[in-house]
């Protein structure tokens, strides 16, 4: 009988022996190769907002009925623009906005402290306004500067009374570099004698392409004035001529 017992012992210890953990093993943990992280990139700079100055305002009511308000556009920055864009808001005594219009300068590139001029409309409207502002903004000139004709020259600029017209500026354009010409426009500003504008024209060469060498007359037709011309700036622009 107590050897019956202690073979039902032998055999429970040995079934305990069976259920206990055998010695631990060591684990070795999973290893990673360092992955070199990207280097941190700076925020982006600030791009400058382009300035400008505008003088030689003045404003009248065309013979039609509309409001133009006429100013020089200086680039104030030192390097080119392009498609320079005026803003003239007019307000009220208590600063409100009651209208505004937009227009171009007459130049497609100004350089770095170049001047051009610009005539705002409020077509058959003349607003009774208090104060007026001027917005101007710009890009940096990229393409432009590659495809303008850089030596066009204005000579022996003239002004007289027109026959038809209130005023007209007349001249030639000479193409004094060594590329041909084409596309050639002119930019007319007229001032009195206290150097405010009162006139602004567009016109063309007569000839469409000015080569090496050559020159073209113009005649530019100023349909209305704000006052009696003192002076008058004469302007060119022109694209270098894609004929061979």
């Amino acid at each position: 009988m107590r050897t019956k017992h202690l073979l039902i012992s032998l055999l429970m210890a040995a079934s305990l022996a069976a259920c206990l953990p055998g010695p631990e093993t060591p684990h070795t943990l999973p290893t990673r190769t360092p992955v070199p992280t990207r280097a941190p990139v700076p925020p982006p700079r600030p791009t400058s907002t382009p300035m400008f100055e505008t003088r030689a305002e003045n404003y009248y009511e065309d013979p039609v009925g509309s409001l133009r308000v006429l100013f020089d556009v200086r680039n104030a920055n030192d390097y080119p623009v392009e498609r320079v864009r005026a803003i003239v808001v007019l307000r009220d005594e208590g600063g409100k906005a009651i209208a505004s219009q937009t227009a171009y300068a007459r130049l497609d590139l100004l350089a770095a402290g170049e001047t051009a001029p610009v005539m705002v409309v409020f077509f058959l409207a003349n607003p009774d306004f208090a104060i007026h502002e001027i917005r101007v903004d710009a890009r940096k000139a990229d393409y432009m500067v590659e495809l303008l004709h850089a030596t066009l020259q204005i000579v022996d600029p003239s002004g007289r009374v027109g026959e038809w017209v209130p005023y007209e500026v007349l001249g030639t354009v000479h193409n004094a570099g060594d590329l041909d010409a084409e596309s050639v426009t002119l930019a007319v500003t007229c001032y009195d004698t206290q150097k405010r504008i009162v006139a602004v024209g567009t016109g063309r060469a007569e000839d469409r392409a000015i080569p090496v060498g050559g020159s073209s007359e113009f005649l530019v037709s100023l349909g209305a004035l704000a006052g009696d011309v003192d002076v008058c700036r004469v302007q060119v622009e022109g694209l270098i001529s894609r004929q061979r």
